[in-house]
């Protein structure tokens, strides 16, 4: 399985330039002629280098080095560079993380993250090419994945003290699996407070809504990954969800008691709302 592409003089080179960058041996990798280079017309005009492709070889080559050639060979085609810093295996959860740095880390994170799924989601179909008992890859650039949970959860007692106050329901922007379930768990404490997604596919919303005087009798109990479904399985058609992301939610409907409120704007809004509570309280504002 083709895992890197690298432009060279010869094989020599193309071999030593391929195991430098993967960090491995050459009797671990294949070499392949793709396409030969050009030396011009009679040793003059343009020179072009050859182009051969790296492949895997079944239980020679290391899964790290298959990861690495393949995540490096897509960013490439995407006009990108990033710099492998750490690959940690969870066997409990039977992920390997893998964790990038890169100054376009921006552009590879994309809007709310869905690049950066789209490329962990693809990065998971090759590598299961190579080894179907692979653990499951969780790539992150830059500490994103634990910044945007921080965001999540701190959002998500935000929209609750708001809900709470006003009685007024609050519907989030479309999240992954993953991140609603953030959501869920950051609120299942407040008694008074319910959490449920709605909408289909991998991408739905979840709305955060004040429970009714009956239902708040009756004991909050504890998610399990069960309320969830199954988080792999959603996952598997998260390229197509982002393809139509835009198009299925970008005109939804809203009521005057159910807003439908940007992730990335409602803290704003909570602590305006709060500054304008605490000048109504100062004394000439009766």
């Amino acid at each position: 399985m083709q895992i890197l592409e690298t432009h060279a003089k010869n094989e020599k080179e193309a071999i030593e330039l391929a195991t430098t960058y993967l960090s491995v041996d050459a009797d671990q990798i294949e070499i392949k002629l793709y396409e030969k280079g050009s030396s011009g017309f009679l040793g003059f005009g343009e020179k072009t280098p050859s182009i051969y492709h790296v492949n895997a070889i079944e239980n020679k080559t290391p899964l790290q080095v298959v990861i690495k050639g393949i995540v490096a060979t897509i960013l490439h085609k995407m006009g990108y560079k990033a710099k492998f810093i750490r690959f940690e295996t969870q066997e409990d959860e039977g992920k390997l993380y893998v964790e990038l740095a890169s100054p376009s880390a921006g552009y590879i994170i994309g809007k709310k993250g869905r690049t950066l799924e789209s490329l962990q989601f693809v990065v998971n179909l090759l590598v299961e090419r190579y080894s179907a008992t692979a653990p499951k890859v969780v790539l992150d650039i830059e500490n994103y994945r634990n910044r945007r949970a921080k965001y999540l959860e701190n959002l998500a007692r935000k929209t609750a003290s708001f809900v709470s106050k006003t009685g007024k329901s609050k519907l989030l922007d479309p999240l992954n699996p993953y991140e609603r379930r953030l959501i869920h768990v950051a609120v299942q404490d407040m008694n008074h407070i319910q959490t449920e997604s709605e909408g289909n596919g991998v991408y739905k919303k979840v709305r955060i809504s004040k429970k009714s005087g009956g239902q708040n009798k009756k004991q909050k109990q504890p998610l399990t990954q069960a309320d969830f479904g199954d988080i792999e399985a959603q996952q598997a058609s998260a390229a197509a969800a982002f393809s139509a992301h835009e198009e299925e939610y970008g005109s939804s409907s809203k009521s005057s008691s159910e807003e439908a409120v940007p992730t990335e704007s409602f803290e704003q809004a909570v602590e305006l709302e709060a500054e304008a509570e605490t000048a109504n309280e100062k004394p000439g504002n009766e």
